[in-house]
């Protein structure tokens, strides 16, 4: 059997040849080539990677380029010689007529590069895991740092539709909405209210929920988890707060009538219970439900961990619990700046949605009824910069605002009868603001239609009406 050191590394000489030639004598290949190869190492034939060196600085300077300006280029780098001379930049330029299938070529040459560096990478990993210097967890930084980068350079030639072709289709999505009747474009969120507010969330959006702690953000979005599973759509999430456990309780809670504090701290008083139980737990634990709850993630982590979600799972929405929980050796405000704009650019390479939570600022307190804005997000300027959708969430009863105490708070955010809570749409790059109503059950922290929730009217003592939350659950 071959060694590894005994056998040829991955290449396409004939294939570099014929994009170097493209390059040379069609000024339209060059976008295409530089849109998938930007290293001069992934050119395998040192003179091939010699004469793209100088095709780039031509090219980043928008000078021509071809047979005249190349060699004029190398000269004057005193590296003409060491290519082949004039006569191998003639001999390139000959074995392609065109450049017509040049970005089919370069992605077969970016494809040997990875292989190439994979194999380096491997090798590298191996000597280091031999070397019993060599602590482990640096051993899987660096493995998981050179994959990364790898991932990065993989990503290179992803190509946008062109501007005729999305115009075109404009009417084609309008024909689309019109008669799709109602049927939500995006991933469900399980609230009838944000569904028809948002179409359900959208690809590639970065939506920011923001609320003050104990507001009920873990629970507002695990809802949205479970609605997305339910439709057979997988879910990825970072949670770096809350244990994996503490979640699927609060889970199994949210679809059964069980309370939480039967399911966290009391149990049940009669076992003829947990049959349902056991029926809730056997539809719960199938759900396409992908949780990491390593605490203090950093960025570069959950981009890299993000994208495996993707290639394991096909995740189609990814949730972080929370934006200020990110670790770093930089300032606060730097590390939440990059993770905002990391999370706006991994919902664009994965083409799924991102929802972000976020603590509120203590000036929130300082707010009429405390109700809050945008700018009360902590380091509101980075985060609502990358962000498409900002929700914010409040629930005037959590301070202590009544109905029948407190009318003006509940006209001022436009909540109906059985709206006891809402989502506060801040900012919303493709649609409308406002508020959108929504019913919160605290003993199963849990978020439901207001729709869905019957509410008995009873009389006090003077004779003033009392709106009370039903308890629908039958423990």
């Amino acid at each position: 059997m071959a060694t590894l050191k005994s056998k040829i590394p991955p290449q396409a000489i004939d294939i570099e040849q014929a994009v170097i030639g493209a390059c040379l004598i069609d000024s339209r290949a060059l976008d295409d080539v530089f849109s998938i190869i930007s290293n001069p190492d992934v050119f395998y034939d040192p003179r091939h990677n010699i004469i793209f060196k100088a095709i780039s600085n031509l090219y980043n300077r928008s000078l021509p380029v071809d047979l005249l300006t190349v060699p004029k280029q190398l000269n004057d780098a005193k590296k003409l010689s060491k290519v082949g001379g004039s006569s191998y930049l003639i001999e390139l330029s000959t074995i392609t007529a065109s450049g017509a299938h040049v970005a089919y070529h370069s992605r077969i040459i970016l494809q040997k590069y990875i292989a190439r560096k994979m194999i380096d990478f491997c090798t590298q990993g191996i000597a280091m895991a031999y070397d019993s210097s060599v602590d482990v967890f640096d051993l899987i930084d660096t493995v998981s740092s050179n994959i990364d980068n790898l991932t990065d350079t993989s990503t290179k030639g992803h190509s946008s539709i062109s501007w005729h072709d999305a115009v075109t289709s404009v009417p084609k999505r309008v024909e689309f909405l019109t008669n799709n009747q109602g049927i939500v474009t995006g991933i469900p969120t399980g609230l009838a209210a944000t569904d028809k507010h948002f179409n359900g969330w959208q690809n590639q959006d970065l939506i920011i929920i923001g609320a003050d702690n104990g507001m009920g953000k873990t629970a507002f979005v695990l809802g949205n988890m479970i609605a997305a599973a339910k439709a057979n759509h997988p879910v990825g999430m970072f949670s770096m707060e809350m244990s994996v456990t503490q979640l699927a309780i609060r889970a199994v809670s949210t679809q059964s009538q069980f309370h939480m504090n039967q399911l966290m701290r009391t149990g049940f008083e009669h076992d003829y219970y947990f049959p349902k139980l056991t029926s809730v737990v056997d539809e719960v634990k199938n759900y396409s439900i992908h949780i990491d709850d390593q605490p203090a993630l950093t960025v570069p982590e959950m981009k890299r961990k993000a994208r495996s979600m993707k290639r394991k799972y096909n995740i189609k929405l990814l949730v972080i619990d929370f934006v200020q929980m990110f670790s770093g050796d930089k300032d606060i405000r730097i590390n939440i700046s990059e993770a905002a704009r990391e999370l706006k650019n991994i919902a664009k390479e994965l083409d799924i949605p991102v929802i972000a939570l976020s603590q509120l600022s203590r000036d929130v307190k300082n707010s009429r009824y405390k109700i809050p804005s945008k700018h009360h997000l902590k380091e509101s300027s980075a985060i609502e910069e990358a962000a498409d959708i900002i929700g914010l969430l409040y629930r005037p009863k959590y301070y202590g605002y009544t109905r029948y105490q407190n009318q003006d708070v509940y006209q001022t955010l436009k909540l109906k009868n059985n709206e006891n809570a809402c989502l506060i749409v801040a900012k919303n790059r493709n649609g409308a603001l406002g508020n959108v109503g929504l019913h919160y059950i605290e003993n199963k922290t849990k978020y439901v239609n207001p729709q869905e929730i019957e509410e008995p009217v009873t009389v006090d003592t003077e004779n003033n009406p009392i709106n009370n939350e039903k308890d629908d659950l039958p423990f």
